[in-house]
């Protein structure tokens, strides 16, 4: 089956014609492709570029006719707003766990380690409006916050896999 390459295509009567047409063919398909696809959403993200961009110029204009609103720093407005969803995370995240936990102890030993990281987050809160352009200290409020959420969602999910495991039990008995 060894066969030189060179003399395979010197062979005329292995090679098939193409058809008359297959030039014209090819060059349509390759017109076709070569065509950007226009994206259904396209006018969905102009008009949402927009409807923003219009947002930052109507607030931009309306804190250079109210200086006094000009007080608070960028930082600090992201850095509340954060706060603000994370502290609502976390409020939601304790209710669920104190519906779902059985154990009075339990929610008393989380309850302590909670208030010890919100004693060190209002630290940190306080080392954050002496020096607000602190990368660090911002990244220690929102770890804080993070670690708190964190918590709370792993105790959730640890108790649901005992609450299975004891309705596991109930029905084999």
């Amino acid at each position: 089956m060894k066969q030189d390459i060179r003399t395979l295509f010197t062979e005329e009567d292995d090679l098939k014609a193409l058809p008359k047409n297959h030039r014209s063919e090819f060059a349509d398909k390759l017109k076709e492709q070569s065509k950007p696809k226009q994206n259904p959403y396209t006018w969905l993200s102009a008009a949402a570029i927009l409807i923003v961009s219009l947002t930052i110029g109507f607030n931009v204009m309306d804190m250079e006719a109210k200086p006094e609103l000009n007080q608070v720093s960028p930082i600090i407005a992201q850095v509340e707003a954060v706060e603000a969803t994370y502290l609502k995370d976390i409020e939601t995240e304790w209710q669920s766990f104190i519906t779902i936990a059985d154990d009075e102890l339990l929610v008393a030993r989380f309850k302590k380690k909670l208030d010890e990281l919100n004693a060190d987050y209002k630290e940190i809160s306080l080392q954050f409006r002496e020096d607000s352009n602190n990368i660090f200290i911002i990244e220690a409020l929102v770890e804080n916050l993070q670690t708190r959420l964190q918590i709370l969602k792993d105790i959730q999910k640890h108790i649901k896999i005992l609450n299975q495991k004891d309705e596991q039990y109930e029905n084999t008995i």
